[in-house]
């Protein structure tokens, strides 16, 4: 039998959509009238993905919806839910007998032994995932119990999966599925005890560094972007790159939330690429717009803009984004953190001026600050250094009252800063934090190249801290125009 290729042609669009799609079709006792959600995980940020509600009719309803790859689904009645595993292509029989959904839930159809499986697993170790039950056991646990202990469900959870896997014939992207589960649940939950326990105090301002023995295992750069399907790996990448920035910043917490965002992005980007890094970047973003900067925001932003390909996240963010930058400007210091005397200055580094005395940007408050990082040994500041003269010149007698142009040295040498200021002839504030890359001021900011530009408000707060060059003239002009304001 012949095939008609012109046929073909014009079904192979509708066969592609077929196999792109999954079907949900479940069955009830006497629940008709009451509404079903179910929700695909596409983005993994759950306020951005598309809920599909249907009402039970004759005790019954159906969903189809679209699954490119292999992914999760959120199955909502009433209050409760249970996490569905989705191929493409799955037609999926679920049947639910009482009122304990994950009790008394059974499937047939395309998908059923993993979804079997998976509501057998989360029947047993439904505890060891529960996040709200394991916070409240990290509060008052001791890292090296509570690390037996997880080691101990963790062994439990693997040989539950190894003796199932034996048994059933269960897709790669499945076994994938709940190993990495198993796997990053529990390294995500060693990374966050500290990061819990210190959040649940005020007068706490240092974070508890993990034992070396309990970080084994856990590669520098993380990266698995197969497992982006695991809610336990995303909580892994979260708690790992905050563990981290709290790491690089001597395990203190941060006072400066605009601080504290950007350096979990810089965290982020030195430890993960790809689908990861896009997504760990936009969540953070996500998480803490409405706490960070205008100019925090808009930089954020266009870091993940540059880093996803894809566009996918950026389209997300994007009017989450403008809502932030038409609002005033918020304080960005974080009141819960505040040191014991009620100050809310920030431990920024000393620095010494020209004429040997010391200070630190808090001294500055009250005035708009353009902040250059420089050194004599940097030709690419040296280049900057002319235009920089333009732009103190763009301003008039009035206006730079209130501004302070700072130029801080990161030379070893206190005499090479010295000849290199003079030479130059700058009309500023001149200071020194001596030591090239190991300067105070250097790893206080996660600074690793130079120049670089900041912008601090009249309040104190360090509103951009990736401000734009001199050279830009006009346009970091009219950035410190609208601090003046």
């Amino acid at each position: 039998m012949r095939i008609n290729k012109f046929l073909l042609f014009l079904l192979f669009p509708a066969m592609l959509q077929a196999q792109s799609n999954a079907s949900v079709h479940c069955t009830f006792k006497n629940h008709s009238g009451d509404t079903v959600t179910i929700i695909p995980s596409q983005y993994y940020i759950d306020e951005y993905e598309k809920n599909y509600t249907a009402v039970i009719t004759n005790n019954q309803c159906e969903f189809t919806f679209p699954v490119q790859k292999p992914s999760t689904a959120k199955l909502r009645v009433g209050k409760q839910s249970v996490t569905l595993f989705m191929e493409p292509g799955d037609a999926l029989q679920v049947n639910i007998e009482g009122d304990s959904l994950l009790k008394a839930i059974s499937f047939s159809g395309k998908g059923a032994a993993h979804n079997q499986f998976l509501v057998s697993f989360l029947k047993n170790f439904e505890a060891d995932f529960n996040k709200e039950k394991v916070s409240k056991e990290i509060i008052s646990s001791d890292i090296d119990a509570y690390e037996m202990k997880l080691f101990e469900e963790r062994k439990k959870q693997l040989a539950f999966y190894n003796s199932g896997i034996q048994k059933e014939t269960f897709s790669d992207a499945f076994k994938k599925y709940l190993s990495n589960s198993i796997r990053y649940n529990y390294y995500a939950r060693i990374l966050s005890v500290p990061i819990i326990q210190a959040n649940q105090s005020q007068q706490v301002m240092t974070v508890k560094a993990l034992p070396a023995v309990m970080l084994e295992g856990i590669d520098a750069k993380p990266v698995n972007d197969e497992a982006l399907i695991a809610e336990s790996y995303r909580d892994f990448l979260y708690y790992y790159t905050v563990y981290f920035t709290s790491e690089a910043n001597g395990f203190n917490k941060f006072k400066d939330t605009n601080l504290s965002v950007e350096k979990k992005v810089q965290t982020a980007m030195q430890h993960f690429s790809g689908e990861s890094l896009d997504w760990c970047i936009a969540y953070l973003l996500n998480n803490d717009i409405a706490k960070v900067s205008q100019y925090t925001a808009k930089h954020i932003f266009n870091v993940l803009s540059l880093q996803d390909e894809s566009g996918d996240y950026p389209k997300l963010l994007k009017n989450k984004v403008d809502e932030r930058l038409a609002v005033k400007d918020v304080v960005v210091a974080d009141a819960k953190n505040t040191d014991a005397a009620g100050s809310s200055d920030i431990n920024y580094p000393k620095l010494m001026d020209i004429n040997g005395k010391y200070f630190t940007l808090n001294d500055l408050k009250g005035k708009v600050v353009y902040i250059d990082f420089w050194a004599s040994w940097c030709g690419p500041c040296m280049g900057e250094m002319p235009y920089s003269k333009k732009l103190h010149a763009m301003f008039d007698e009035k206006q730079l009252k209130g501004i302070e142009f700072l130029y801080i040295s990161i030379d070893a040498s206190e005499d090479a800063w010295r000849n290199a200021a003079k030479q130059l002839g700058l009309e500023g504030k001149l200071a020194i934090s001596p030591g090239n890359w190991s300067a105070p001021i250097a790893k206080y900011f996660g600074i690793l190249s130079i120049p670089r530009y900041m912008l601090m408000n009249r309040k104190g707060e360090i509103v951009d801290l990736n401000a734009k060059r001199p050279s830009s003239g006009e346009m970091i002009y009219n950035d410190i125009i609208k601090l003046l304001d």
